[in-house]
Order: C-alpha cells, then sequence, then structure tokens
C-alpha cells in the first residue's frame, strides 16, 4: 500500500501544477465515492491494452466529467507513458474506457485515474496491467479460466483464493461468459448481497407468489446490474491486477437465449426483443474492458451499428510463441433449439417414409418397435374434435398468455396431419376417459419419430427441450435436420464467425492453439442401459427414464452434428484444444486424435448437481422415488461411466467434479500446457470469507493435467 501510494504522489507530482498539487492529501480516499466500481483492464495485446473506470459527482452541475488517465511504465523511478484527459459521458452512465497504445510487450503497467471536484482531487485505486509477449517470444504463459458469478446471495470466495496464490503470476483471466446474471432479487440473499432495480417496471415479473424477481430489459436494469456485480471487493481487486478477457454467454442478456430471443416462458409466449438485446450488450460494452465499442481514437463510443445484430465480439489474442486464444461468441448467431418449448409431444417430426429414407427399409423394419405409432387424425373427425377441446382447456390452463380463442386456434393447429397415437392414449388415460387405441390396432398403425419419444411430455417445458432429452432419437432427429437444412439447423457461430474460426486456428503457427467457448463441447450423457448403471436403479425408477439422455442440449451436446465438425477441424491442428464453461461443473474430456477440453466450474452459481436435483425433485415421477437423492449424488461416475462406450459418447470424460464451484489456472510453455483445477464445496459460497481468507486455505482442493506431445496425463501432487 505504501509503496502504491508513493507511486501515485509521484504521478500527480509529474502532471498536476504546484497549486493544485497542493491540494492533494497524500492519501486519497474514501475512493469509492467518486470511482464505486474502481478500475479495470482488459484485451491485453503487444502494444495495448483497454483501461477502464466509471466517474460519480452526484455535486457537479456538468453533463460530462472530465477524467485524467495516467498510465506509467513499471519500475523506479516511474515512467509516465500516458497522460490524457477523457470524458466520463452521462450517455455511457459516467463510465470511461480508453485502449492505450504504443506499448511495450510483457510489461507491467501502472495506472491511476484523477478526478478534481468538490474542491479536492481524487485518485481511483491504482490499478495494474501486462501486455501480451510479442508473437515470436519463446516464454511461459499462465493464466485463469474463469465463469459465471452469480452475485445475489453468493460470494467470489474462489476468486480470493485466486487473489491469494496468483495475483502476481497471472498474464490475464479468461472470462468465457455469465460475467452477471440479468435478475434481481433471489431467495434468501441478504440485502448487502441483491441486485435491485430502481426502474421495477422497466423489467420482466418472473418466479412465483413465494419468490417473486425480475428479469433485467430496461438499459437501466442492465446498468445496475453491474454496478452491483462490481461493486464486490474481491472481484475489484482481481481486476485492478490482471487484465481480463471476457466473451458474453446468456446471461450477460437472458437464460438460454438465442440471439434476441429469451426463453423464460419456454415457449408460452415471443420472447424476441430486440430494443432488451441492444441494452444489454450497450451495458456490456459499458462495463466490460473490452476491445469493442471504441471510437477510432480508442474512447468509449457505442453506436447503433456495434449492437445487435451488427455486433462482433469474437476476436484472438496472441501471447508469445506459445498461445493463441481464439475466443468465440456462441450466442449471438445461432438458432433455436431443435425441440421447441411449446413442441406438441403428440406431432409426429418424421413418418415412416422419411425414417426408411434415413435409415433404409430394413433397418427401419429392424427398429420399428423403438418408434411411436401414429393416427392421421383428420381421418376421424370426432376424435379430432375431442382432441381439439381437450387440449384447448388444457393449453388455457397452462399459458395465462393466450385467450380462448387464440388457445383453440393453438389446439386445431396440433391436432392435425399426422398425431401421435401413444400421446393420445396417455392423454385420455390421464382424464380419465377409455383410450382410443387397443394394443391390436396400435400393432397394425405406422410408426415414426413424435416430440414424445424424444423426451418432450408437456405442452410447455424446458424438460424435453432444452435438457433431458433422448439422446438416441434426438442424434436421428439432428442429423436429419442437419442434411435438409444443409447445416443451417446447427450453425452455432454464423458462416462468418465460422470461416473466421477455422482459417485464425488453421494458419496460426502459435505452440497452443486455444479455442474459447463459452459452452462446453463435453458430452453429458446419462446411459441407463449400460448395465453398471442400470444395476444401480432404485426398483421404481420409472421406465420412462430407463434409456440413454442427454442432460443439457443447451450446450454443444444440442449440435452434435456441427460439434463434430468442429472437433475434426482440431484434430487436424496439432495442440489444439477447448476451453469452455457454463455448465458449472467441472470437466476434462479427450475427444479423440489428441483434442481435449477442460471445462471450468462456476464461481459462484448453484453447481450442476444441485441443478440436476433441483430438476428431479420438480420431476413427480422421480421425486417419489426411493433412493433418487443418492442417485443423483452419484452424478459424476454416471456421467464418466456413460462416456466410456464409444457407441454412445463421441468423447470420453477424464476426469469431472459436479458438486464443488472454482477455478482453473492454465499454464503453457513450449513443451507442455498444464490445468490446474482448485475446487471448493458449493455451500461455502453463500458464506463470506472475505475478513478471513486464510481460512479458505484448507476449503480448496487441487487436481492438474498436463497436455504434452498428444497425451494427457494426471499430475500427482
Amino acid at each position: 500500500m505504501k509503496k502504491c501510494t508513493t507511486i501515485l504522489v509521484a504521478l500527480l507530482a509529474l502532471v498536476l501544477t504546484p497549486a493544485a498539487f497542493a491540494k492533494f492529501p497524500g492519501c486519497p480516499a474514501p475512493r469509492s465515492q467518486v470511482f464505486p466500481q474502481s478500475v479495470a483492464s482488459g484485451d491485453p495485446t503487444p502494444h495495448s491494452v483497454v483501461l477502464w473506470t466509471r466517474v460519480v459527482d452526484e455535486h457537479s452541475c456538468r453533463t460530462d466529467l472530465p477524467v485524467r488517465l495516467l498510465v506509467i511504465k513499471k519500475g523506479w523511478p516511474p515512467r509516465l507513458v500516458a497522460n490524457k484527459v477523457v470524458l466520463a459521458k452521462a450517455e455511457n452512465d459516467y463510465c470511461v474506457k480508453v485502449k492505450v497504445e504504443n506499448l511495450k510487450p510483457n510489461t507491467r503497467y501502472y495506472y491511476t485515474f484523477v478526478y478534481q471536484g468538490r474542491g479536492r482531487i481524487w485518485l481511483s485505486n491504482l490499478g495494474r496491467t501486462k501486455t501480451a509477449p510479442a508473437p515470436g517470444t519463446d516464454v511461459p504463459v499462465k493464466f485463469a479460466l474463469v465463469n459465471c458469478q452469480f452475485y445475489n446471495g453468493r460470494y467470489y470466495n474462489s476468486y480470493l483464493k485466486l487473489l491469494s496464490d496468483h495475483c502476481h503470476d497471472l498474464d490475464f483471466v479468461l472470462h468465457v461468459g455469465d460475467f452477471i446474471y440479468e435478475t434481481s432479487g433471489g431467495p434468501n440473499a441478504p440485502p448487502e448481497r441483491t441486485v435491485e432495480f430502481s426502474d421495477p417496471a422497466g423489467a420482466i415479473p418472473l418466479g412465483d407468489a413465494e419468490n417473486p424477481y425480475l428479469g433485467g430489459a430496461s438499459l437501466s436494469n442492465y446498468r445496475e446490474v453491474y454496478k452491483a456485480f462490481r461493486s464486490d471487493p474481491v472481484f475489484q481487486r482481481l481486476l485492478e491486477n490482471v487484465p481480463i478477457i471476457v466473451t458474453w454467454d446468456d446471461h450477460e442478456y437472458s437464460d438460454d437465449c438465442h440471439g434476441a430471443t429469451a426463453a423464460y416462458f419456454d415457449g408460452r409466449k415471443n420472447e424476441e426483443d430486440i430494443l432488451r438485446r441492444r441494452n444489454s450488450e450497450r451495458a456490456f460494452l459499458e462495463y466490460v474492458p473490452i476491445d469493442r465499442g471504441l471510437d477510432a481514437s480508442g474512447k468509449l463510443d457505442i453506436t447503433d451499428d456495434v449492437l445487435y445484430p451488427n455486433a462482433r465480439i469474437y476476436r484472438d489474442f496472441r501471447f508469445g510463441a506459445n498461445l493463441h486464444l481464439v475466443l468465440t461468441d456462441y450466442r449471438s448467431y445461432r438458432p433455436d433449439h431443435l425441440i421447441p418449448e411449446d413442441a406438441f409431444p403428440g406431432t409426429i417430426v418424421m413418418d415412416t417414409a422419411t425414417l426408411e429414407a434415413v435409415l433404409t427399409p430394413p433397418v427401419y423394419d429392424f427398429l420399428r418397435g423403438n418408434f411411436d405409432p401414429y393416427f392421421p387424425v383428420e381421418t376421424d373427425p370426432v376424435l379430432q374434435g375431442t382432441l381439439i377441446a381437450i387440449l384447448t382447456q388444457l393449453y388455457q390452463m397452462e399459458n395465462p398468455f393466450l385467450s380462448e380463442p387464440e388457445a383453440f386456434l393453438k389446439a386445431q393447429q396440433v391436432v392435425a396431419g399426422n398425431v401421435s397415437a401413444t400421446y393420445i392414449n396417455a392423454l385420455f388415460a390421464a382424464l380419465g376417459y377409455p383410450e382410443p387405441f387397443e394394443e391390436s390396432v396400435l400393432a397394425l398403425l405406422d410408426r415414426g419419430l413424435s416430440y414424445l419419444y424424444l423426451g418432450k411430455q408437456n405442452l410447455y417445458d424446458s424438460n424435453g427441450s432444452r435438457y433431458v432429452v433422448v439422446k438416441d432419437t434426438y442424434d436421428l432427429l439432428s442429423g436429419f435436420l442437419y442434411a435438409v437444412s444443409f447445416g443451417a439447423s446447427e450453425d452455432a457461430f454464423g458462416p462468418t464467425q465460422e470461416t473466421w474460426v477455422k482459417n485464425t486456428l488453421a494458419g496460426s503457427s502459435a505452440t497452443w492453439k486455444v479455442l474459447g467457448s463459452s459452452v462446453s463441447a463435453t458430452p453429458m450423457i446419462l446411459d441407463f442401459t449400460n448395465p453398471l448403471i442400470a444395476s444401480l436403479l432404485p426398483e421404481d425408477f420409472p421406465d420412462a427414464y430407463r434409456t440413454r439422455l442427454y442432460v443439457n442440449v443447451e450446450q454443444w451436446d444440442g449440435f452434435p452434428n456441427k460439434r463434430r465438425e468442429l472437433i475434426g477441424l482440431l484434430a487436424g491442428i496439432p495442440n489444439s484444444l477447448i476451453l469452455s464453461g457454463d455448465i458449472h461443473a467441472s470437466f476434462v474430456a479427450d475427444h479423440g486424435n489428441g483434442v481435449f477440453e477442460f471445462t471450468g466450474t462456476a464461481i459462484s452459481s448453484r453447481v450442476l448437481q444441485d441443478e440436476v436435483m433441483n430438476n428431479v425433485m420438480e420431476d413427480p415421477s422421480l421425486a417419489q422415488v426411493e433412493g433418487i437423492e443418492q442417485l443423483v449424488q452419484m452424478l459424476d461416475m454416471l456421467l464418466q461411466i456413460s462416456s466410456l462406450d464409444p457407441e454412445v459418447s463421441p468423447a470420453k470424460i477424464v476426469y469431472n467434479n459436479t458438486r464443488s464451484n472454482g477455478f482453473v489456472v492454465v499454464e503453457a510453455d513450449s513443451e507442455d500446457l498444464t490445468a490446474t483445477y482448485y475446487h471448493i464445496a458449493s455451500e461455502k459460497v453463500v458464506n463470506c470469507y472475505y475478513d478471513r481468507p486464510e481460512d479458505l486455505d484448507p476449503l480448496f482442493e487441487t487436481t492438474a493435467f498436463k497436455l504434452q506431445g498428444g497425451q494427457l496425463t494426471q499430475i500427482t501432487p
């Protein structure tokens, strides 16, 4: 602290007049009054870095506030390399973002922002940053992989451990998404750890009567989320000391989004909202030190032509001879999920003729019993009318946004053409009516693939759509759609970004080529037909789940054909790998042919095992199964066993941890690449250790892996 103050005094002496310097009290405080989100740096290159702060002066009558940026090269005495005045503009919520250029490679720099107001001089906290090594320089690179930092009711203890162990030896922090969560409130969150919106009318009501909360929508909503997240003192310390490289995932806009479309209401209403998307992106560009949203002089200037649908945040970074990071954007250009949340379970998506064309008639005949018998419902007007009447009531019950005429129209639309006889029978049975189709009739019907056989059981549901889908039938449908759409059904990156990714990776001369992905490419399959797993299932485990399931098709499991192409590309590029996040769990995956993936768990968000348990408890057919909790607690083992059969999984899970929060530290040099996982029990993130960091050390466990010569080994501590 003494050294930092001395550096600041020296800087002021260099740039201020004697009269102005006399006002400086020696150790300016409290800085949080004027610089409440402190400072940050990001997107380091060999010759530039982006510096950030935010200025607040409620006593000023000026619309825009002038602030001076001072940058010095590390060393003593300090050498001033930048001294410029920039404006903290009201239109940017008084954020300041400046790209400083003409810097030296692989060099530490200090920086501070100076504001004069209220009759005195105010200094921000002293920031420290570092430029990247020049492309040809053979130096080791060390960085942290982080993601998913939920704020409401949770604490960034993982960042505290990262600072304690690696504050002075990191070249940068790689944040692969969910820099914020777009909602306010939350259950059991203390007032000091809760986001509140000053414009609740501009937000989206979510939750229920017992747990209401809001989804951000207006620009002020999103800005207030960033202000809250950036108010955390530990996160501020991290950003003050290490440059950060960020891509977005979904929560920077909305959970499970694609493009400008959200997924809060599972298809009950149209959730495309371009203005909301643009609001979220504007706040992101204001509050994150990313080299986007800058004018030609390198200062913050966000115009409509850099916002959705024109936003481009995919970019690459070269760190010496040994690391080339290719950072992607999975959310902006991707299509919708292959199974809509409002898909009617009885809809036949592949009929007999289509299945025969895809599988060939002999294979179809062999597999016929695995498909759903269907009925051309328009040939029986009485049955069709009855179904329409029943579904009109069900749509009204399950969708408060539909009027009775709209519900009737929706029912008419889905009760047409070929409809699953299995679903019709189940619907009638649930209502206490005689089933229309006897077994002898079912045996004679044509068979096809219905949404029901993909796992979609309810009219509106994320299960059977984004989560918990039947793997074998999903692979069949996705392959068919991929072929007939010429790949458009899984075009996750969009054609421009995909071409850029391919060319950038293929043209790289770095030792290690890293694809940064906000979502994991590791297959998450639960194979309940595997004999080892089947023997562990409770006796009353439902037959409907005794199959192979994808846990989450929001990630790359949802685009299996495009993933196969991507892995094929990486397999042809020596020493290429994937770094990813999003899933709130840690994975090390062997994709084959020398391609490996390290997926980092969440900093503070609810871990995957807890997410699965919550999903199970909400399913009436599973919640009452005796021993279901113990089965969920075996999730790590179930996923790992399921991945070992190459006929089932395209990749092998070498290691996983679905129970813990934490981060990964990656070190790369000319010989090998090491990934060290730091894990802390998930229940510890609701306790604040900020005033007792020494208590964290015994709570963390580490596991390390080394890549060398195309081989992966686990390192014994």
